[in-house]
């Protein structure tokens, strides 16, 4: 079988770079196709997975409808001498636009509520489009709910042991108490009008958690000169091995901030975008969102003066995985059924 994976942010690496290897085993074809955003492009090379890169053309952003034709367009010459028997994508409206055109299935997975336009570019073309059973919006027709979420592909226990020496290795002593907080750049279509801490209070709040805890800071954009000895800098795909052993986690994304609750670290998600994942997460008790500075400041102290924080998580995020699945597993073989039913039918 032949499988096209497009990729087009680092998250997707992370959820698709077991499935790949485990189609490899089986002796699949696969071909990846990868935007470069961030760090994208490194992480799909410290997984040693080949890739083709298909960029969208450099045009102004305001004008999307070309921008998106114009990569439809490059992944169509991609999938044109590839021949794929399936394609598959998180979020995916290029592969989902030229699977439709190629005739070819599309194995869709989402977990963003809030992305409509997204939605209306791409499930339509979509022949399946499966989402986490805490989606917080009633599923469509061809919309399939599993038990569990996307970050559950790589960071179930199946997948993801945490290693102290490597932390150890990235100058960070696993057993001292330390504070990661994440700081997004605010520049994506969807958070247009979000926001999460308030830019006039991260200083304060380092100020406050640095008199408990040594404090970690990785930001999407450049931090102030105030808060620059406080950036973290390590390998990115070494960040789950960090979040593990810190004493807490506050994050603007809702990436890390689902990583770490599957970790079992304590955490704050300070955010306006609301998600069918973070609310599962809270209901679980694995993490607190909110939106409010001074609300933020009494959650980070209490849960760093709770001594027992980290083994209630540990045993709250036990309790949450009991009922859901090895994520790569239904991947893998979801796709596999798609593609076989359309080669059963040449």
């Amino acid at each position: 079988m032949r499988i096209l994976v497009d990729i087009a942010h680092p998250a997707q690496v992370h959820f698709f770079h077991n499935a790949i290897r485990a189609w490899q085993d089986l002796g699949h074809t696969v071909a990846v196709t990868a935007m470069d955003k961030e760090i994208t492009l490194a992480l799909l090379e410290h997984f040693g997975i080949a890739y083709r890169q298909v960029n969208t053309p450099r045009i102004p952003a305001w004008l999307r409808p070309l921008r998106m034709l114009g990569r439809d367009r490059r992944l169509w010459g991609v999938c044109k001498e590839f021949r794929p028997d399936v394609l598959t994508a998180v979020g995916g409206i290029w592969a989902a636009q030229v699977g439709f055109l190629l005739r070819r299935p599309v194995v869709l997975w989402d977990d963003t509520e809030h992305h409509k336009w997204g939605h209306r570019a791409a499930w339509p073309f979509a022949t399946q489009v499966h989402s986490p059973d805490c989606y917080k919006l009633p599923p469509v027709r061809k919309q399939r709910l599993y038990a569990g979420c996307h970050e559950l592909a790589y960071l179930h226990p199946s997948r993801f042991t945490p290693q102290a020496q490597i932390v150890r290795e990235m100058g960070i002593d696993p057993t001292e108490r330390y504070c990661v907080v994440r700081l997004v750049a605010w520049g994506a279509q969807h958070d247009v009008g979000q926001h999460g801490v308030e830019a006039d209070t991260r200083a304060e709040l380092i100020r406050i958690l640095a008199e408990r805890v040594r404090v970690y800071i990785t930001s999407e954009a450049p931090l102030p000169e105030e808060l620059a000895s406080y950036r973290l800098r390590i390998p990115p795909h070494q960040i789950h091995h960090v979040l593990a052993f810190a004493s807490l986690v506050i994050t603007e994304g809702a990436t890390m901030a689902s990583e770490s609750a599957l970790l079992a670290t304590p955490t704050i998600y300070v955010n306006t975008l609301q998600a069918g994942t973070i609310d599962m997460f809270e209901r679980a008790g694995l993490l607190r969102q909110t939106t409010d500075s001074k609300e933020l400041v009494e959650l980070a102290i209490d849960l760093l003066a709770e001594p027992d924080a980290k083994e209630r998580t540990t045993e709250n995020r036990n309790r949450l995985l009991a009922g859901k699945i090895d994520v790569t597993d239904h991947v893998v073989t979801t796709v596999e059924q798609a593609g076989s039913e359309r080669r059963g039918k040449l």
